[in-house]
């Protein structure tokens, strides 16, 4: 398990099931957060299938397999300052959202660069 965060935080926040996080995810919130210093909030990491297609996420959402998470920007920070610290963390993909103040990282498996 995470050092900083608990299973409930990673549960879908529709229907509370959790059923397996990516340990690789995992690690990089823990560096997250070592790195950013402070707690971390995290909106969204695992969806069931019924949550994401209500949150408009594609069908094959990373969220939706336990390898996505997504992070709101803490006080003091911006979106690309955490997208940065994502990315010295090792996170695959990194997707920007300004309008909203989060940031998406998951573990795809390959680098993926967004922003909205």
């Amino acid at each position: 398990m995470a050092k900083y965060f608990t299973s409930e935080e990673f549960a879908c926040k529709h229907c509370g099931i959790e059923p397996g996080i990516d340990v690789r995810l995992q690690h990089i919130l823990d560096a997250m957060r070592e790195a950013v210093g402070g707690p971390l909030y995290l909106s969204s990491v695992y969806r069931c299938p019924e949550h994401n297609a209500a949150v408009g996420g594609v069908p094959n959402s990373y969220h939706v397999q336990g390898m996505a998470a997504d992070i709101l920007v803490p006080d003091g920070l911006t979106v690309n300052a955490l997208a940065e610290i994502a990315e010295q963390c090792g996170a695959d993909g990194i997707g920007r959202y300004y309008s909203q103040g989060f940031v998406h990282v998951d573990t795809r498996g390959y680098t993926a660069r967004w922003e909205e």
